[in-house]
């Protein structure tokens, strides 16, 4: 490797060393604030955070500098956490963390892509706190996502055939109660037409009958008229 690769491999190394010693605050997609010897990290449990997937906001609490730095216990127990999406915000409920002391994780499903923020405010064993942490942004799944979500022909043609099978057998079934409908319907009108039927049979029987009974009063009547006149004809009649 000549001179000049060793000075540029040597100068890009300088260059990333005053650029994260310029942001000590700021740890991978973490980001983390010092209030008097207390340090507060805040995060996504899940790097990068997608949006709809499940995750966690997770902040971490420490007391003291450097190497000597302590896991605090109970740190958020004066403290209020909320996320921030625009002008929106939520309260977090945040639990210790099974796993690593001093931090505490609160689950989260992002629905929006964008920037998010959480807000701390309160104080931490009598440190007061009151800042907003700008966490890592809400990524769509289309970026990582492999193959594409496009519909498999195959699987969608075997779908459309079952839809138009059911709907075939759902179209034959409606035909077959609209024809059975239909013929209850002229079954029923054959009823009618029956009962109409009969309930002229009867008034015509009804009436025919009164006519008779009242032809056979007249002829009573008659006959006994002509035998008394007959009877009064021959003498038969006694007087008085």
């Amino acid at each position: 490797m000549d001179k000049t690769n060793i000075i540029l491999v040597i100068g890009a190394f300088l260059l990333c060393l005053i650029v994260v010693s310029g942001h000590p605050n700021v740890t991978f997609a973490h980001t983390s604030k010092t209030f008097g010897n207390t340090t507060v990290e805040v995060g996504w449990l899940s790097e990068p955070p997608l949006v709809s997937d499940l995750n966690s906001i997770t902040i971490a609490v420490n007391k003291g500098v450097g190497g000597n730095q302590t896991p605090v216990l109970n740190a958020l127990s004066n403290l209020s956490a909320s996320v921030k999406f625009g002008t929106m915000t939520k309260q977090l409920d945040a639990q210790p963390s099974p796993t690593t002391d001093g931090e505490y994780d609160a689950k989260i499903i992002p629905t929006r892509v964008g920037p998010y923020s959480v807000l701390l405010k309160g104080d931490i064993k009598g440190q007061k706190v009151d800042s907003e942490f700008k966490i890592e942004d809400i990524e769509s799944k289309g970026t990582l996502s492999f193959p594409d979500s496009s519909i498999d022909n195959t699987n969608t043609n075997n779908l459309n055939g079952q839809i138009q099978n059911v709907m075939s057998k759902l179209s034959n079934d409606v035909q077959s109660s609209r024809d059975d409908l239909n013929m209850s319907q002229k079954k029923m009108a054959d009823i009618q037409e029956s009962i109409n039927g009969l309930q002229k049979n009867l008034n015509s029987s009804y009436l025919i009958l009164i006519t008779a009974l009242a032809i056979g009063i007249a002829a009573i009547v008659m006959a006994a008229y002509l035998l008394n006149k007959l009877r009064i004809k021959n003498g038969i009649v006694e007087g008085p």
